[in-house]
This record gives C-alpha cells, structure tokens and sequence, in this order.
C-alpha cells in the first residue's frame, strides 16, 4: 500500500512539473467601447506628479476594441478582443499614462523575477501610422506594487512616411547618446502589419546583471536558441526586487496600436507555442496546407481563414479538401481548422 501511494504522489509531482502554467490576457470578456482599466484588475499607475516630476497617471485609460490578431503559429493568435493605445495620450508628458496588470495564474500564484529563472511574456501588435516619429516605449515590465519601477522597456519608432518601423530595448535608459538602449534594423512596411513580440526577463546571479531581451517576429518553425530577430539591452540598472509580483505595463507615450493575445509565463514553448498548457494544438510544421493554382488544397475537411500578411482576414470558408479562391497574386496567411480538432496554420504563394 505504502509504494502504490509513493507511486501516486511521485506521479502527481511528474505532472505538476510537466505543467506549464501561463497567464493569459485575451480582453474576452471585455466590452467594446469599455476602459481597459478596471477590466480584470487593470489599475492607472500610482506614480503621481512631485513637483516639476510629473506622474504617469495622466491622460486617458486605453480603450477596448472587438476584434483580434493574427500572427503564423503564435497560440495567442484569433483570440479575444484588443487592447487600443491612443496616439494623442502621451505625446507630451502631460498626458502620459501607464496601466498596469499584475501577474496572477488561474490558481492564485503570482510570478516573481528570482534568480536562475526566465519570464517570457509574448503579445501580439499593430502600430497605427499617427504615432510619434521618436522613439517611444509602449510596452514595459513593471517591478513596483505602488509606483512605477521599469526594468525591460520596449520602444518604436516610425519613418516620416509612417510606413516604416524601428524598435528599440533597454533595461530602464531611454537615450539614445547616454547608457543606450538598443535599437533594431528597419522594418519596412511594418506599420497596419501585426507583430509578434517576445519579451524575456532573465533572471542571473549577482547584482544589477538581469538581462532583458526582445525577439521580434520570430519564426516559430525555430527553437528559441536559433531566433535571429533578437535585442538584448545592454544599459546598468538595478534588478527587481523577489519580494514584489512581477507586473505588464501598457504605456501611452504617443503610440498608436492595437494591442492582443497576451500570454506569460517561465518558458518560451509554452508561452509561444502553449506546449504543456493543454492549448498546443497548433502546428506550424507537417501543416498539411497546400497550394495548387489558386486553390488550397488541405488533407480533410474543416474551416479555412486566409488573411494578407497585415493579418487582415481576406476569406473564410467550410472545405472539404479543396477550395477554390480568387486570390490575387502574392503571399497569404492560412489558418485551417480540422473537423478532428487540430488547428494547422502555415504560408502560402499564389502564383
């Protein structure tokens, strides 16, 4: 009796570990039109305005918008509603805001930046062309549970044009000349596409050291180790403290964009790919979508979404197997959810 229950325990803690718990931040049941803030515990900044320093309470909550995201392979994709960042918030200091949401798994953990650990927290974005020329941070990890302690800012920039964008990270530093933060090649068209963002806190013995790094538009057929797109801040801060939940901030600083399919967690898979989190059904290899003339070809039947590469959707349909389209020439996202409950997504070419 005794080793049928060591046997039953030693399992029970295979499956705990194996477990991968991830929060998730869909705004599902959000209303459109709504606050973002006072939606599931979203909160304003509690920096206020000291003196001539003034607060990042200002301004106006980020509103909520139906509709979702669509990003090749990501499990956050098509999920929810968005999150909207007005451009007109924040363009000067005046009216800069940031909210905030803490950390917290659906069994009440909260998740800490401890040594030897990583945090992963990955989003899906779309900047509008009416954003700030500068560089400006929209997205950071928040360290304080009564004020405003950045340590990972993730910071874009447009072109004139306000076709092009530029990223950029830093630890906390927002100069370009002093401490820097780190700025990214051009991605041109990048603006009205959606983007997938990876950010990572790495949590590394000693003082000051914790690294943040930021992948952008990773290709999710590849492990994280042979990701390309990557920045790794290089500017000296102090790290976070154990003591305090780790925290997400949206920030209003003149960046148009709509915001989705949050997801966190210790571990790049199941954060971007949600293997172990019981939402791994999604395959970017083996996709059994094919091509042929203007036809999608998929082996079996099911329902097909196929989007532009600005992850708007252009057509959806039942298929049996084939389906004929009048697709213009060039390259397409496609989604096809199977009758026996797999979801393969994979890119196509119309020739």
């Amino acid at each position: 009796m005794k080793k049928t229950i060591l046997l039953l325990l030693v399992c029970a803690g295979i499956m705990n570990v194996n477990a991968q718990k991830v929060f998730v931040e869909n705004f599902a049941t959000a209303t459109a039109g709504s606050n973002l803030e006072g939606y599931n515990d979203w909160y304003v900044c509690g920096k206020t305005t000291v003196g001539t320093s003034l607060g990042d309470n200002m301004g106006v909550s980020p509103k909520i918008a139906s509709g979702s995201l669509f990003y090749l392979g990501y499990v956050g994709s098509e999920l929810g509603n968005l999150a909207v960042l007005d451009s007109v918030v924040g363009i000067t200091d005046d009216s800069k805001r940031i909210s905030t949401k803490t950390v917290v798994f659906e069994n009440g953990d909260t998740l800490r930046p401890i040594e030897g650990q990583k945090i992963y927290v990955a989003f899906l974005i779309n900047f509008s062309s009416h954003s700030v020329r500068s560089q400006r941070d929209f997205f950071t990890f928040e360290g304080s549970a009564t004020s405003s302690s950045t340590r990972g800012r993730a910071f874009a920039k447009l072109n004139t044009a306000g076709t092009d964008i530029t990223y950029a990270l830093s630890k906390n530093s927002s100069s370009s000349t002093t401490n820097p933060y780190i700025v990214s090649n051009v991605f041109a068209g990048g603006v009205g596409q959606t983007h997938l963002l990876v950010m990572c806190y790495n949590g590394v013995a000693g003082a000051s050291n914790d690294e943040i790094s930021l992948y952008i538009n990773p290709d999710l057929t590849l492990p994280e180790s042979q990701q390309t797109n990557k920045l790794v801040a290089t500017d000296t801060q102090s790290d976070y403290s154990v003591t305090v939940p780790f925290r997400i901030n949206l920030r209003q600083r003149g960046t148009g964009a709509q915001v989705g399919g949050i997801r966190v967690g210790t571990s790049w898979n199941s954060v971007v790919l949600g293997a172990g989190t019981g939402f791994n059904n999604v395959s970017s290899k083996d996709n059994k979508i094919f091509v042929n003339g203007n036809s999608i070809l998929t082996e079996g039947q099911g329902y097909l979404k196929v989007y532009n590469l600005s992850g708007s959707e252009v057509l959806s349909s039942q298929t049996n197997g084939k389906f004929e389209t009048a697709l213009n020439k060039g390259i397409y996202l496609v989604r096809f959810n199977a009758n026996n409950g797999m979801t393969y997504s994979d890119k196509i070419q119309i020739k």
